[in-house]
């Protein structure tokens, strides 16, 4: 017979280490495979610009939204161009998992799918593209990403419909490049009864000066970003709401719209009209049910939570009279409050919406032909001191 050798136990479990280890390297790099790359791009702005967009590459999709914003204000086109296009391509369409799905009904909406771009935001990321490319001379790839825009606002998608400050920028960006383009858009404002005073008469105007002198038309409105959009904040009502179980609002207000003839202030409220329509019947039905399917184990994390901190008080409080503690019966009741009480937030996470959205927007664009000697009396002066303007166009 040939001899057996037997390998020592500690050779047995280091051979099981490396097992493991090799187990868990593979789940990485398939977990990393499975995921897109963000390709960098071929040349970067600056160092600041590159330690930037490194930081992005690994953030989750609506944070990178915010570092795009962050990028263009730091100038770095080259790199609001590369990861613009990635967030573009890959978080516009919703693909269903009926894992994550069922599985979100126990946990807070959007903590096991991805974040799809609201319509608003998929046609302003393809306007900061642009924008990027004309800060860079290049006019045509300019052109090619605010037709891509202009796509993007009228697409069919998982979140889908027109919104008035899209059109306001679409109308002027394509005023500087061809009036023809920019007349429809124009038009569509000047008629939109949901449009206010001053957008409608500033559309007319732009609408007769386009009739007027056709292609000569070329006004190099130039595009600010005021401030930024106010932050958020939810009420549910399961039972009365009829759209939707969630009433969501700013939690501050939007500079007021304005026109003259030399310039324009467009308030961005309306996204945050679109925001509150997420959970409404007739536009997401999946999102709504699973809303209110949601609500019992909400219910049943609240009672778990009451009953632990009940049972921790109570029986805190037995032993601390068994051996003559009063000093731990006073710390199993503030435990005990303190599990209650912390019941409460888990009901409130476990049932609130999913507020995740571009935070780092404008909550205004003011809009000015700073070369003409039309009047200008939306912003004064001091006005412009005091509010923070950030130049998206030269």
């Amino acid at each position: 017979m040939f001899p057996i050798e037997i390998a020592p136990s500690h050779e047995k479990a280091d051979k099981l280490i490396l097992m493991k280890k090799l187990c868990l390297l593979f789940l990485v790099l398939s977990a990393c495979a499975s995921k897109p790359q963000i390709t960098k791009p071929k040349k970067f702005t600056s160092i600041p610009c590159q330690q930037s967009f490194s930081d992005g590459v690994f953030e989750p999709s609506d944070r990178q939204l915010n570092r795009v914003s962050t990028l263009f204000e730091m100038g770095c086109f080259n790199e609001v161009i590369v990861l613009g296009s990635y967030i573009r391509s890959h978080h516009r369409d919703k693909f269903y998992s009926i894992t994550s799905e069922i599985g979100e009904l126990a946990t807070p909406e959007g903590t096991l799918t991805e974040y799809i771009l609201e319509s608003y935001e998929r046609s302003y990321l393809s306007l900061l593209i642009s924008l990027s490319y004309l800060n860079l001379n290049d006019e045509n790839a300019a052109q090619v990403e605010l037709r891509q825009s202009m796509t993007d606002e009228q697409a069919q998608l998982y979140n889908h419909g027109n919104d008035p400050v899209i059109t306001v920028l679409h109308a002027t960006l394509w005023t500087r490049f061809d009036p023809q383009v920019a007349r429809p858009y124009w038009k569509r404002l000047s008629e939109d009864k949901k449009s206010s005073k001053a957008v409608v008469k500033f559309a007319q105007a732009r609408l007769s000066e386009i009739d007027r002198s056709g292609s000569s038309a070329k006004r190099n409105w130039k595009v600010y970003g005021i401030g930024t959009l106010p932050g958020l904040t939810w009420e549910a009502d399961f039972i009365k709401r009829e759209k939707g179980p969630y009433r969501i609002s700013a939690t501050g207000g939007f500079p007021k719209t304005c026109s003259s003839d030399g310039d324009l202030i467009v308030p961005t409220s309306s996204w945050i009209d679109k925001l509150s329509r997420r959970y409404e019947v007739d536009y997401h039905p999946i999102l709504y049910t699973k809303s209110l399917l949601r609500v019992p184990f909400g219910v049943t994390y609240g009672i778990l939570g009451v009953s632990a901190g009940v049972a921790v008080g109570f029986s805190g409080c037995i032993l601390a009279s068994q051996i003559r503690a009063d000093e731990l019966c006073r710390a199993a009741i503030h435990g005990g409050g303190g599990i209650i009480m912390a019941s409460g937030d888990l009901v409130e996470y476990t049932l609130g919406p999913d507020l995740r959205h571009w935070e780092n927007l404008p909550n205004a664009f003011y809009i000015v032909d700073e070369s003409s000697g039309e009047n200008k009396e939306c912003l004064s002066s001091q006005d412009k001191e005091n509010m923070v303007l950030r130049a998206l166009s030269r």
